[in-house]
């Protein structure tokens, strides 16, 4: 491979890797993106997700300047859809949270975090009714979140594959490790997932599983996130009647089957919302690694010419467009308004905001 400054790699097609690979390639770099996978890679962790963009809902855990970056990312979905051309599913109808009666005091907790946020109503069941009206008489208090949004996994995957082929992208089907590319590249974007821990020994594996199901017999035009004590489960609408259930939570990096426990969990829960689910088709079950950090957040670290996006655990298609352009504006040696949440210096013990000593204008 030919060295010259402004030739970027990017290692990994997941929803991170594209959206880096798009960002750097829109601001005038030379890029080669690399996936064993595929393009789009969609046996990858990003194609297993329900799409759910949605900030304020994972606001029990992320404080208030991630909320900021998420909605930040909302925008930056919609300006992509435009830009790619290509309709992958971008709704901005918000969100809702509902309880089943013993649950209702989990749903006034996590209003506590919301006040720390901004932007929600607490709804009774006419109003609950209003926003998705096939819901019923199941639940007698809501909250709506009106500026959250869901997209299609699957066809904003595929979207991004296009944009990227358009803006003469190499897109490369083979495995590599990022530090043997940086004698080849200005700099090379490690964006690999699980594929990283042996370079990442904080990384772990959580196992998501998801339910595809299709029941032409219901109508929801905006994800539904059910609480529960011991786990929160969401319920996102795509075309064609069909719904993506999930996900769980399990401490596991071993992906190869949907267990029955987890199955048995995802679709009561879905029954409970209505019956007409008692007849849906169940079109697969599928589970996924998310990698995750110990603070379930993820980080950018630099290490010479590597730097590495990784630890997206349950946020990657929320926050992947804001770390994007965190990386191409580091790359330029510009500031960006949230690059000191993302990044981490090397052993990861603190927040650093990097030193923009990398040069690598196209």
């Amino acid at each position: 491979m030919v060295k010259k400054a402004g030739h970027i790699a990017v290692a990994g097609a997941g929803v991170i890797g594209l959206c880096v690979a798009l960002a750097a390639a829109r601001a005038g770099h030379r890029v080669t993106i690399y996936d064993p996978g595929g393009f789009p890679a969609l046996g990858s962790a990003s194609a297993i997700a329900g799409g759910m963009l949605a900030p304020f809902a994972e606001a029990d855990h992320m404080p208030a300047p991630w909320v900021a970056a998420g909605l930040r990312s909302i925008e930056l979905w919609q300006e992509l859809e435009a830009f790619c051309g290509t309709d992958f599913g971008l709704r901005r109808a918000g969100s809702l949270l509902v309880a089943h009666g013993a649950d209702a005091h989990i749903l006034a907790r996590f209003q506590t975090y919301l006040r720390a946020h901004g932007d929600f109503l607490w709804l009774r069941a006419p109003e609950i009714a209003e926003h998705a009206p096939m819901l019923g008489a199941g639940f007698d208090a809501g909250l709506y979140l009106p500026q959250e949004a869901h997209l299609n996994p699957a066809a904003a995957l595929t979207a991004l594959v296009d944009a990227l082929r358009d803006q003469n992208v190499m897109l490369v089907e083979q495995a590599v490790e990022p530090a043997t590319l940086a004698d080849d590249y200005a700099a090379v974007i490690d964006c690999r997932g699980m594929d990283a821990a042996r370079d990442e020994p904080e990384l772990r594996g959580v196992k998501g599983e998801v339910a595809m199901i299709r029941n032409p017999d219901f109508t929801l035009d905006l994800p539904v996130r059910v609480m529960h004590p011991r786990y929160s489960l969401y319920v996102v609408p795509q075309p064609e009647h069909v719904f993506i259930i999930g996900a769980t939570q399990i401490e596991s990096e071993a992906d190869t089957h949907v267990s029955l426990r987890s199955a048995l969990e995802l679709l009561s829960a879905l029954s409970s919302l209505h019956p007409s689910f008692l007849n849906a088709q169940i079109i697969a079950l599928r589970a996924g690694i998310r990698p995750t950090y110990p603070d379930n957040l993820p980080r950018i670290t630099h290490k010479g010419k590597v730097i590495a996006c990784n630890g997206a655990f349950r946020h990657g298609w929320l926050l992947a467009p804001v770390m994007a352009e965190c990386v191409v504006a580091h790359l330029a040696g510009a500031a960006h308004k949230y690059i000191s949440l993302f990044w981490r210096n090397h052993d990861h013990d603190h927040h650093q905001r990097p030193q923009q000593n990398l040069s690598c204008r196209a």
